[in-house]
Formats: structure tokens, sequence, C-alpha cells
């Protein structure tokens, strides 16, 4: 929920802050530039620093960075400060993630967890719910400094549950005598998640990931700027928007449910898919009446609500001991597809291209999400589906076990 406010807050008081600190909106663009760029490389950095150094303690430090900094927003006074406090925090934020959903898979059994993954996602947006309307309710009335304090304040308070709550030892399990033989001990970190035959499925993965964050980043962004231009007013337009997210909530939800019998990778696929459908159906309502409104709430419950189960499936493809590095590395690509996102957008709307097609070529990107986990869930590795089975867990409880008894 703080990522998801995090993300969201900036959008909100932009205005405030053009007149407040007297900059452009070429200023403004380097200021958000700043923040989605520490936010992947905080993906790439801590993700994997957690599974070697232990996941409370790159938690908290996330957590702390991200508060600090955060607050620190509140007291800037020229663009470029802001631009670099927003950098630094969003290192904080970036890497806050992967070891959640790392630390989530750890302690879930292997038939809820994907399911608990996905679950713990949906904070994302539903913090951008949530802390978008605080925003809009607190900020006319005490400025934008304070959506500074409210977004750091809660970083700083949620290390007290991670203190108490996550013990002290989490950290990857072993990944066994058998594993640690094959396996070279010169690979730096990415040599490790992609090690094992993973990288197939994981490159398959990622690629999916791009397409599909690029697509939501579209429509996120422009969905409200489309319909205006399409003769709905202002105050509705910016509902399409708010209605994707909302969709998302509800389709993670339904997912979460789902993918406890059949797995993470089919019920996306089957999502994504339909969502491809929709979207290219979408070009052909727009204008026409309110219709366009429930689609808008489908395609949220499609394709971003899809994409939130991302963590859980990257859970499920890298093991635990490379599994911080192999979520950061997923989310820190699904971000920077959040960033391409706007700018295609952007191209799009200046071509001036008619909406039937528009749609098509953006439904595409659906159907590459699509093919993308179709694939990484053909070519994932046997041996990572073989110890993910109920039997296996508890082969290796009864091994750590024998092996405390013999020392």
């Amino acid at each position: 929920m703080i990522d998801g406010f995090d993300t969201l807050m900036l959008s909100f008081i932009a205005p405030l802050l053009v007149k407040s600190l007297h900059i452009d909106h070429a200023a403004l663009g380097r200021i958000f530039g700043a923040g989605f760029l520490g936010t992947v490389l905080g993906s790439i950095l801590i993700g994997p620093a957690a599974d070697r150094f232990g996941r409370r303690p790159m938690l908290l430090l996330s957590l702390a960075l991200t508060g600090l900094l955060t607050l620190a927003c509140a007291t800037a006074t020229t663009a470029p400060m802001l631009a670099a406090l927003r950098f630094v925090g969003g290192l904080g934020m970036g890497g806050a993630i992967p070891v959640v959903a790392a630390v989530t898979a750890q302690n879930s059994s292997t038939r809820s967890r994907a399911s608990l993954v996905i679950l713990m996602f949906i904070g994302f947006p539903l913090g951008a719910v949530v802390g978008g309307a605080l925003t809009a309710a607190l900020m006319m009335k005490f400025g934008w400094p304070l959506v500074f304090v409210m977004g750091g304040s809660s970083a700083l308070i949620a290390m007290l549950p991670v203190w108490l709550v996550i013990p002290a030892g989490t950290a990857p399990r072993d990944a066994g005598p058998a594993r640690a033989r094959h396996r070279p001990r010169t690979l730096n970190p990415f040599g490790r998640t992609l090690a094992d035959g993973r990288a197939p499925a994981a490159i398959a993965l990622w690629c999916g990931v791009l397409a599909t964050m690029i697509l939501s980043g579209f429509l996120v962004n422009f969905m409200p700027t489309i319909l205006n231009l399409n003769g709905i007013a202002p105050a509705r337009a910016a509902m399409g928007a708010v209605l994707i997210n909302v969709g998302a909530i509800l389709g993670a939800l339904a997912l979460s449910a789902v993918v406890g019998r059949f797995g993470p990778f089919k019920p996306v696929v089957t999502v994504f898919v339909a969502g491809a459908a929709l979207t290219i159906a979408l070009g052909q309502l727009i204008g026409v009446g309110n219709g366009v409104f429930a689609m808008l709430f489908c395609i949220g419950a499609c394709l971003v609500g899809g994409q939130l189960t991302f963590p859980a499936i990257a859970s499920r493809l890298f093991p635990d001991d490379v599994r911080g590095g192999g979520v950061g590395w997923t989310m820190a690509i699904g971000r920077a597809g959040s960033i391409i996102g706007p700018l295609v957008g952007g191209m799009l709307l200046a071509a001036h291209l008619p909406l039937e097609r528009m749609f098509q070529m953006v439904g595409l990107l659906a159907l590459c999400g699509a093919l993308g986990v179709a694939l990484a869930y053909r070519w994932q590795p046997t041996e990572a589906g073989r110890r993910t089975t109920p039997d296996d867990a508890g082969l290796s409880i009864a091994e750590s076990k024998l092996s405390n008894g013999k020392h």
C-alpha cells in the first residue's frame, strides 16, 4: 500500500509543485523520472542483496531509506533537490517489494503460496486508491508537503511490524548440497538467478512482463485524455483510470482464489487473452456511450489484475535461494515498462492514429504478455516443479531435523 501511494502521490500534487517551486513541466518530468529510475535500480540491487544478507535487515533498510527521504521531500525548495531525494527514496521503495514477495512466499505453504503473494501485492492498487483519496481531501487544506509527510511516516511506522513479526533469521533456505556442488561459485547474483536451466523461462516471463506493463502504463495515464478527446467531460473522464484500478483489485482477488487450484500460469494466460480482446473492442466503443466505463473495469480486472500476479509467478519460477533476486529483476523490468508506456502513449496520440488501429496495436501487447507467461510455464525447469511439491517440503523438514540432531 505504501508503494502504491508513493507512486501516485506525485501525480496528485504535480500542479501545486509547479506553482510552489516555480518549475516548468520539463523539470516536473525529470522529478517523475528520477523516482521511477530509483525504484528500478532498487529492485535490481536490494532483491539479490536480501538473498545474501537476510531479508528482514534489507526490508528494514528499504523502509528506512524510503521513509526518511520521503519526509525530506517535504522540505525541498528546488526541482533538482526534489529529484535527488525522490531518486534515493525510490531505491528503498523499489527494493522493498521483492523482499516482501520473497518473505511471503518463504512463509507460505506450497498450495497457498501463489494466492498469498497475489493478496499481498493487491496492496499496490489499494494504496493508490486510498492514498489518492486522502491526498485529494487533505492537500488542498494543508498543502503539498503534508503528502510527503504522510508517505514517509507510513514507511517508518511499517518498520515496527517488520521488526516484531518477521523472524530475525529470515533468510533463504539452503539450496541443498546437490545444487551447491553443481553451481559454479564464481557466478554473480544475476548469473545465479538464471542458473539451473531457468534462463529461457525467466527471459520469456520478463518479455511478457515488459509488454503488459507498457500496455497498462499507456491505459492508466492516457485513458482520461482519450475519453475527454472523444466528448466525455473531464470529471467523468478521470473516472476511467479509477475504474481500471478498482477492476484490478477485484480481478486479482478472483485470481488469488483460482491459482490455488490451477497454479498462476494458466489463469493469467487466459485473462491476458481476454484482456486483449476487450482492449481491441474498446477502440470501437469509445464515444458510443456509457458502456466504455464497464469495459474499462473489465480491462482493469483482466490486464492490470493479471499483472498483480507477476510476483507470484516469479516466486513460483525462482527457488528460495535466489527468489529475492528473481522477483527483483521481474519488478525492475515491470517498472521500466511503466516508464515506457506513457512515452509510447504520447507518440501514438501525436501520430493521430484512428482509435480502432491504436487499440489494435495496444491489444497486441496483451497477447505478447500471454505468450511470454505461456512460454515461461512451458520452459520452467522440471526441477523447480519437483522441489515445490508437498512431499519434498516434508522431506526438507525431515532432513533439517536430522541435520540438527547430528549437530
